[in-house]
């Protein structure tokens, strides 16, 4: 049910106007972050409330956690419907009056289990002037014209295989020109791979290593040539987006599987997440690379993070300072020229979407539904603190259908109580992450040498190994066991909606996005 907030007719009517107005500058957000800069062009708002600023919300049908997009006065989205994400959507609005405008709608190719343990039309689509390409974790890929026609669809499974990912896949498409681009990182053949924009025909497709990775591609130019540019599983390297060769790498980057790289003119910035079991401080992989010296070697090293974690969100530059948030929302806001940290502040709540650069101004966005405002400075500035709900009584979905076991569905009421049916995604050996790990245990002695550890638990070794041994013994598999368990002891109660996924921005408007729920702030 589409609700709008409480104004009077003559305020919407002006406020209608005075969107009109504002908006017709500048309105595109056209790819996950923008593109990877996550910049806003344009002056945002800069206060709102669940009574004041909040232009337009309502309910989505389905289920998303990919970012909306924007292209001149529509906004789109996806979202998948149905308990076991029979139905994979995608919808236009109007900017302006929050009216769905259409609907593309299609049977899924490979229907799953819609639940807090796998990802729910994660990925982000992608706009240009002939039309929208989405992609989805059950390996369909879609194009459709502005009129919300289909132009080409695509199954990637059936062409390349099944995907093998406990927790789905997430990472969004990007695209120039002429072509989308898909990294495809899971347990089987993983690769990167061009579609032709108009045919949706492959161009080209090569290997990665496998792995699993939520980390998003971008398109960049690096001294006047177009270069696609991948950060995960350990290195960062570059493709040549005519053929797929590789013209750069760099390796050594230890958590790069969520965070996406960001390019700032010649600098990219790198974000990753704390290991398993690797110590604080250990691990150097938030850096700043420099691409204007690109020599037989690759890239420059120009600073590397000592402190810094990013785990969800990617990191962002704006002026002189660069900033990461970690998972339980510190910020780490270090100099843009040296990596010297200037300071860590708590958020005071975690932010799973990455933030947005206006101007002077960073907009942190917590899954909560608080965003805090700060002046891009070398000392904490705090400008303004929003919310969306109020935090007594948030908005539970309405009519999601969340698969919780045994065939039957709940609503979002009834989602949010008792889970007993659910497998603990880091529990024992019998399920979750240890059954993953004990699979490779080829002769059942409990003992898992190194040959039997897949690529997504390798990285782990060295960390857990205590003895040294080259393999994991069953005290090392036990602590492994207890690690996980604790790590992810409170993740069903933390991913319940509303949470806010993703966020796009336009001149005048921001566009946010919860599981089930649409909000236009002006």
């Amino acid at each position: 049910m589409k609700m709008k907030t409480n104004i009077s007719q003559t305020a919407f009517m002006a406020l209608l106007v005075s969107l009109n107005f504002g908006l017709a500058a500048h309105s595109e957000w056209t790819s996950f972050r923008s593109g990877g800069e996550s910049r806003a062009t344009g002056e945002l708002p800069l206060r709102w409330n669940p009574q004041e600023g909040i232009a337009w919300q309502f309910e989505l049908p389905g289920y998303g956690q990919s970012t909306p997009i924007i292209l001149q006065d529509r906004v789109y989205v996806t979202a998948v419907e149905g308990t076991q994400k029979e139905f994979c959507l995608v919808l236009c609005y109007d900017l302006i009056s929050g009216e769905e405008l259409w609907r593309y709608e299609f049977q899924s190719a490979n229907p799953s289990p819609s639940n807090y343990m796998a990802s729910r039309a994660a990925p982000t689509p992608t706009v240009d002037e002939r039309g929208l390409y989405a992609f989805f974790e059950t390996g369909d890929v879609l194009a459709v014209n502005l009129q919300g026609e289909k132009l080409w669809h695509r199954e990637l499974t059936a062409d390349y295989g099944k995907f093998d990912n406990n927790h789905g896949l997430g990472a969004s498409p990007t695209h120039n020109a002429t072509h989308v681009f898909l990294n495809i990182e899971h347990r089987g053949p993983s690769y990167l791979l061009a579609l032709d924009k108009l045919s949706g025909e492959t161009s080209w497709k090569v290997e990665r290593e496998s792995g699993s990775s939520w980390s998003s591609p971008i398109v960049a130019e690096v001294n006047g040539a177009e270069h696609l540019i991948v950060s995960s599983g350990g290195s960062v390297a570059a493709y040549n987006v005519q053929d797929g060769s590789q013209l750069w790498s760099l390796d050594g980057l230890d958590g790069n599987t969520v965070p996406s790289p960001t390019l700032v003119n010649s600098k990219l910035f790198i974000g990753a997440r704390l290991p398993e079991f690797a110590a604080e401080g250990s691990v150097r992989s938030n850096c700043c690379i420099d691409l204007s010296k690109l020599g037989a070697e690759g890239p420059e090293v120009l600073w590397r993070a000592e402190k810094a974690v990013s785990d969800y969100c990617s990191p962002v530059q704006v002026g002189n300072v660069t900033y990461f948030v970690n998972k339980g929302g510190l910020l780490y806001c270090v100099d843009s020229l040296s990596g010297k940290l200037h300071y860590v502040k708590r958020l005071g709540t975690d932010c799973w979407g990455t933030p947005i650069v206006a101007g002077d101004l960073v907009y942190f966005f917590g899954k909560d539904g608080k965003t805090q405002v700060l002046k891009a400075s070398s000392e904490y500035q705090l400008v303004a603190s929003n919310h969306l709900w109020d935090e007594s009584s948030p908005p539970k979905p309405e009519h999601y259908l969340e698969y919780v076991g045994g065939g039957h569905g709940h609503s979002g009421a009834g989602a949010e109580g008792g889970n007993a049916k659910r497998r603990d995604s880091g529990g024992g050996a019998g399920g979750g992450m240890m059954a993953a790990l004990m699979a490779g245990d080829a002769n059942g002695d409990g003992i898992l040498q190194a040959d039997e550890i897949s690529s997504d638990f390798k990285p782990m070794l060295a960390r857990v190994d205590t003895n040294q041994d080259g393999s994991l013994d069953a005290d090392e598999i036990k602590a492994m066991a207890a690690s996980f368990a604790a790590r992810r002891a409170n993740s069903q109660a933390s991913a319940r909606d509303p949470i806010v996924y993703g966020v796009a921005a336009t001149q005048g408007a921001i566009i946010i996005r919860t599981g089930t729920r649409l909000y236009c702030i002006q």
